[in-house]
């Protein structure tokens, strides 16, 4: 009789923790999915940001370009010296690349991954 009652207690105890296992299975692959969709939605937005301000520079470029050609007679001059300018913002990119890129999309990444985790 003792047998029996622990056996249908072990039965119980066992059926809730495979619930309990399945519940949070499920509970982590929601969490995965939001917290890829936010990347995902992240990501996107950025790159579209990214793509209005690529045109609105090249087109600044080309106002800079041709002022500055009129100012020194010359547009070939003009566009040389806009060149220049955005080969020493690369360099200093290069230079800076772990202050100005690096750090950042980490702490980016990080705070995306681990933002809800500071909530529960």
């Amino acid at each position: 009789m003792f047998q029996n009652i622990f056996s249908e207690h072990l039965s119980g105890i066992r059926k809730e923790l495979e619930d309990y296992v399945g519940k949070r299975i499920e509970l982590l692959k929601l969490e995965l999915v939001e917290r890829l969709s936010k990347c995902t939605s992240s990501i996107i937005v950025k790159l579209g940001l990214m793509y209005f301000l690529l045109l609105f520079l090249m087109f600044l470029s080309l106002a800079g370009g041709f002022y500055i050609g009129e100012l020194l007679h010359s547009n070939a001059l003009g566009f040389l010296i806009i060149a220049g300018f955005y080969l020493l913002l690369a360099f200093l990119l290069y230079i800076f690349r772990s202050y100005l890129v690096e750090r950042p999309v980490i702490r980016s990444f990080i705070k995306l991954f681990f933002e809800s985790d500071k909530n529960e």
